[in-house]
């Protein structure tokens, strides 16, 4: 038995022990270890494992979400969502379906083929150097599209992309995850 699968077996053990049979997840390496990981090592899937932005799509057309204002927003693919578990179009719809967004973005750097941001797995700890040209050149196609917001799903994305734009001395960009700009919407 390999040390994940004993420590995946424990999690989960713990959580059908306390009658957890959805999991609604938002950071992308933990959505993808307990939908993909955790069961191929266990050999069990009965546990419902959705990202938050598949459960905020479920969702979206009962509510009239307005961002407080006009704004132009391009999104930033986290690795792990994108190519690992093919969230590509969701975070795309539930940002087309707020008013006052308009989603612009690079021509082809998106979706799978999406740049790295250079933070997936630790990279920037490992490689702190690469991983700053990685967040510049990613942040230099995301600001050529002219947005004012870089939305993405990912905390090590978000430190990257906004250590980016501090390297090229570029303000008046904010950095926000879509549970965010989502909040924003309900608020306006």
């Amino acid at each position: 038995h390999t040390e994940f699968g004993k420590n995946a077996g424990q999690v989960y053990e713990g959580l059908k022990s306390k009658g957890v049979k959805r999991i609604i997840s938002i950071i992308p390496s933990c959505t993808y270890t307990l939908h993909n990981l955790i069961p191929a090592s266990i050999g069990r899937g009965d546990l419902e494992v959705k990202h938050f932005c598949q459960v905020v799509l479920e969702n979206i057309s009962s509510h009239k979400l307005r961002f407080p204002r006009k704004v132009k927003v391009t999104y930033h693919d986290p690795c792990q969502l994108a190519r690992y578990m093919g969230l590509i179009e969701e975070p795309r719809q539930i940002l087309r379906a707020l008013k006052g967004i308009e989603l612009v973005e690079p021509d082809w750097t998106k979706g799978e083929w999406a740049t790295c941001c250079g933070g997936g797995g630790g990279f920037e700890a490992v490689f702190p150097e690469l991983s700053q040209v990685l967040a510049v050149n990613r942040v230099k196609e995301l600001v050529e599209t002219g947005a004012e917001i870089i939305v993405t799903q990912c905390p090590g994305c978000i430190m990257q992309l906004k250590d980016g734009l501090r390297e090229l001395k570029i303000d008046g960009i904010a950095v926000l995850d879509l549970a965010q700009v989502l909040a924003m919407a309900m608020e306006a």
